[in-house]
């Protein structure tokens, strides 16, 4: 993609996917245990520079699984009641690499602030507990779905590289291209 159109692009959808994140109070995550059983569960979150960050419980199966497996599928995703069809809901994901942060470290109280900033005290009487353990996500790569046929690749440095993904959805009749996910086929 030539540097206009990309800039061009960036200017469109780095607002709207920052809005976005900034209305998600939530991450959906997707852990594997050990054993490679897989896990789906959600947490608050706090984004600061490096990272997405959680407090989670280590009573909880994936918080478990990421000391175990330090990889994790993050998703946040429209709300159902406000989405034009639950089979295009819009979402972003990212893989991302998951560390524990040190318990009263710098980056653990910034942590901690971010997370009392968006959901008040309870953050100080969660913090305070031994078995909550604070994670960073630090996303790698990403993907923004605004509905159908319309995918865009996002980096891990602040959704600053842009790609739109051009294969589209193929009728099985005959493998013509649909131009609309309202085209009947």
């Amino acid at each position: 993609m030539n540097q206009v159109k990309q800039e061009r692009l960036q200017n469109r959808l780095g607002p709207e996917i920052k809005e976005f994140r900034e209305a998600c109070q939530t991450l959906q995550l997707a852990t594997v245990d050990a054993n490679g059983k897989p896990n789906v569960s959600y947490a608050p979150f706090a984004l600061l520079e490096d990272g997405y960050y959680v407090l989670i419980s280590q009573i909880a199966r994936h918080a478990r699984n990421l000391l175990e497996n330090p990889q994790v599928s993050l998703m946040m995703i429209e709300d159902e009641g406000t989405s034009k069809t639950l089979y295009a809901r819009k979402r972003l994901t990212f893989e991302a690499d998951v560390s524990v942060v040190e318990r009263q470290s710098d980056t653990w109280l910034e942590a901690v602030a971010g997370l009392k900033a968006r959901f008040g005290d309870i953050v100080d009487g969660l913090s305070g507990l031994e078995d909550f353990t604070m994670f960073r996500l630090a996303p790698t790569q990403g993907l923004f779905v605004k509905g159908f046929g319309q995918a865009f690749q996002v980096s891990s440095d602040d959704l600053v590289d842009f790609v739109h993904l051009t294969e589209g959805h193929r009728r099985v009749k005959d493998g013509s291209e649909v131009e609309t996910p309202t085209e009947e086929l």
